[in-house]
């Protein structure tokens, strides 16, 4: 037997629906709970559950004292193509700045080398960012770059640019494909500092392995996003 939708799911698809229909946009206002009880005539009690599911759908967000408004659209992300995080933020017409960490050459420790299924002590170019969209902090970004591959790569060179863009113009490295895992983490400490969320918060943990087209290994990355800001696609062809 099909599962019996309730009342309040049937009317949070039904809010959906007016929603999209009335072209509502980002951040804007809802009617009030009473408003919306009087126009699909139930009570303000199944309105608010309906409410809520919209908001664990992440198409709501609800200020106390305030109301509901539209979420802002997360960033799409595509796990089928090594793609310029940068890129695909502007190209939602947001603003986006990385500010830059930490750069520093490291030698592989067990675990890195582990991961990479590199010799232990290799050496590589470590870097960290945090990503921010619209002005607010999204993913905090490590990256561990092979240094043979891309001896003189600076700081100026990875600040708030692309970092394939980088690569791609100053040492002809063009990316060919990548390997990678998605899981869901807690926000460590300073993750959690630097995101601006609780360490109670579901965090993406997004990481892989990057060839170059001559299929050497250019990257190993470790990247932290905001659930609430990101969401991942998968693009057919």
């Amino acid at each position: 037997m099909g599962k019996v939708l309730t009342l309040e799911v049937l009317i949070s698809k039904e809010i959906e629906y007016l929603l999209e229909a009335e072209g509502y946009k980002e951040k804007q206002k809802l009617p009030s709970e009473r408003e919306l009880a009087e126009y699909f005539n139930v009570q303000r009690l199944t309105i608010r559950a309906a409410l809520q599911i919209l908001v664990q759908k992440g198409i709501l967000v609800s200020r106390e004292r305030y109301g509901y408004f539209i979420a802002p659209k997360r960033v799409q992300f595509s796990l089928n193509h090594t793609n310029s995080f940068k890129l695909m933020i502007e190209r939602m017409g947001k603003t986006s700045y990385v500010k830059l960490l930490e750069f520093e050459k490291i030698k592989l420790n067990e675990r890195l080398a582990e991961k990479t299924l590199l010799a232990e002590g290799t050496e590589m170019f470590r870097i960290m960012r945090l990503r921010y969209g619209n002005k607010e902090p999204i993913a905090v970004e490590k990256s561990y770059i092979v240094w043979e591959l891309a001896k003189d790569l600076s700081e100026e060179d990875v600040h708030n640019k692309s970092l394939y863009e980088t690569l791609k113009k100053k040492y002809r490295l063009s990316i060919a494909h990548s390997s990678h895992r998605v899981s869901v983490v807690y926000a460590n400490g300073l993750e959690a500092e630097l995101l601006k969320v609780s360490p109670s918060k579901p965090l993406i943990k997004y990481q892989g392995l990057v060839y170059e087209k001559k299929g050497r290994l250019l990257e190993y990355f470790e990247t932290i996003l905001r659930s609430d800001k990101i969401e991942f696609i998968i693009q057919r062809d």
